[in-house]
């Protein structure tokens, strides 16, 4: 999904910064953006009021809300399939997929 989205903006982004850290400067407020979904994800409420104020401080109100959305339905879908069960596709999907995720790292988790 992040990947289409990006094509779509005819963006280039170096998608292993999710997985690996590092610098994408090309992406307006990559810092506070990064350090906001991490700690959403980490549920530590303390983390999440600290990174929410800073991404707000820098990036504005709006930014923080459509950043808390976009960070809610990626949580949202991931739950979904993994409490129904659901797979990564079809052949053509997972071959489709296939370098994109040996090279994010990807294929390292569970489920």
């Amino acid at each position: 999904m992040l990947r289409e989205s990006i094509e779509n903006h005819e963006q280039e982004v170096d998608l292993n910064v999710l997985i690996k850290g590092g610098d994408a400067a090309e992406i307006e407020f990559h810092k506070e953006l990064i350090a906001f979904s991490e700690a959403i994800v980490s549920a530590d409420s303390e983390a999440i009021g600290i990174a929410r104020d800073k991404l707000i401080e820098v990036a504005g109100t709006d930014v923080m809300i459509e950043a808390a959305g976009v960070v809610s339905n990626f949580q949202r879908m991931v739950r979904i399939a993994d409490s129904t069960g659901i797979e990564l596709g079809d052949d053509s999907i997972i071959a489709q997929t296939e370098e994109l995720r040996d090279s994010l790292g990807i294929n390292q988790f569970k489920g």
